[in-house]
């Protein structure tokens, strides 16, 4: 059993946010801020923000704000846990900044980078405030810059501008200003910020079709962060590379991490894993275990609600749906899509439709052909077709077959995916044309296939070739 640690402990501890204590130790420190008793409290007070936290974390939003309530009112404490609180409404968050701007309390530990890796939109989500972003960029920094510090504040200002031009699909002007930040970020040690512009990177270079190979690429962005970030944040990178071997269809990954290293959701349950949650949802949906996609979505639904985190909410709905159409749920999928697309419309979520590819475009298709077509379902078609030609085993469910093939039959099949004529194949093994067409025919019969292409691409689904 852990050794429960002393609020003096934890005070110090807490001293110590966002330099080398991070959420994910607030969290795993979790029973000792429970254990803490009134009088502890009163004498090391910094220790309420801990069980704050955690109240959050575990999506005990009510209790939260409880906390709030008990405390001094207009304190630094109760104003920088207001700042945090998914609940708490722009208005309030710029009245507490003007207050503390007021009265001169500087809050230099405040994180709104809880959950999610490619956008600072954890606790807070910025991705809503995109045109106020590009028309009120003076605002925008004026006010965040008193929490992180004006220059830190503009890199903020373009990485969440970035990810807004990505979700628009304007790609190049998102991958001009990650760049540019980038090298910025690199020259500063600024860890945090660069896995953010880094990973939202990979994402534009996989819609692009260029090269990545996710492993490498979330190896970089290890040796990136390792000196100070790796504690942060090596959890959401391992989520990561999972995500990109559903790209790459390396599906051994992707059981080990069930297995292994994912989240568990029905034991130990917390928010600061909701990216995690995400791409967990994605391979339940690959291993067609698709109630427990909807037991998940449902856990998450009401959270995400209450805090207003629209893009998070278009997200699960659109992975909701994926799985509905599946399970041959038609009616309902077309439910979770249809609150996916008003968000999507609203905030110009193209790219966060759209990346899902095939498994998406099915159920696009779908409901194109059961309701009529607007332009913008049109466009979303357009764009998911894309990833569907780039990304063909993206999602698609393990094709299973327990038949063992020979090493000439696997021969045959390399063959056939150089295009080579039965002709050809025969004058490579010394055999006849009759021979090759029987090799072929045991093949197709093995991979239920058809044709040389249907047995290429079963053949592929399987990693024979």
């Amino acid at each position: 059993m852990k050794k429960l640690l002393s609020a003096k402990e934890l005070q110090n501890k807490l001293m110590q946010f966002s330099s080398s204590y991070f959420l994910i130790d607030m969290w795993n420190d979790k029973d000792s801020y429970y254990a803490l008793t009134p009088e502890d409290l009163k004498e090391n007070i910094a220790c309420i923000s801990g069980i704050f936290v955690n109240k959050i974390l575990e999506g005990k939003l009510a209790e939260a704000w409880q906390l709030i309530d008990n405390m001094p009112q207009k304190s630094i404490l109760k104003l920088g846990c207001i700042l945090v609180h998914p609940e708490v409404t722009w208005k309030q968050f710029i009245d507490v900044i003007k207050t503390l701007q007021i009265t001169n309390q500087p809050i230099d530990c405040v994180t709104l980078t809880a959950g999610r890796p490619f956008l600072l939109n954890g606790f807070n989500d910025f991705s809503r405030i995109g045109p106020f972003l590009e028309s009120h960029k003076d605002k925008f920094i004026e006010c965040c810059s008193y929490l992180y510090g004006a220059e830190c504040t503009t890199f903020i200002h373009k990485l969440c501008l970035a990810e807004y031009y990505y979700q628009k699909n304007k790609l190049v002007e998102s991958e001009v200003l990650v760049s540019q930040t980038i090298k910025d970020l690199d020259k500063r040690s600024e860890h945090r910020l660069l896995f953010v512009a880094l990973y939202l990177q990979s994402r534009i270079l996989l819609v692009q079709a260029i090269s990545v190979k996710s492993k490498n690429y979330i190896n970089s962005i290890r040796n990136y962060i390792k000196e100070t970030g790796q504690a942060e944040f090596s959890y959401n990178l391992d989520a990561a590379e999972i995500l990109g071997a559903l790209y790459e269809n390396k599906y051994n990954l992707v059981y080990d991490w069930l297995e292994n290293t994912a989240p568990n959701e029905f034991v130990d349950f917390n928010m600061l894993d909701l990216y995690r949650y995400m791409v967990k949802m994605r391979c339940y949906i690959v291993t067609e275990k698709y109630t427990a996609v909807i037991a998940l979505v449902e856990k998450l639904r009401p959270l995400l609600e209450a805090g207003k985190r629209f893009m998070d909410l278009c997200e699960i709905d659109v992975l909701l749906a994926i799985a509905l159409h599946r399970a041959n749920k038609e009616e309902l999928a077309f439910e979770a899509l249809e609150r996916a697309l008003k968000l999507a419309k609203r905030y110009s979520y193209y790219r966060l439709i759209a990346d899902e590819g095939d498994a998406i475009l099915q159920v696009l298709l779908a409901y194109v052909n059961t309701y009529d077509a607007t332009s913008f379902l049109m466009e979303l078609i357009k764009l998911s077709r894309n990833m569907a030609v780039q990304y063909p085993l993206y999602l698609k469910a393990q094709y299973k077959n327990n038949q063992i093939f020979t090493p000439t039959e696997i021969e045959i099949l390399k063959l056939l995916e150089q295009g080579k004529t039965k002709q050809e194949i025969g004058e490579y093994y010394f055999i006849s044309i009759n021979t090759v067409k029987y090799h072929l025919k045991n093949l197709y019969a093995k991979l239920e296939a058809h044709s040389p292409l249907q047995a290429i691409w079963n053949a592929k689904l399987l990693r024979l070739i």
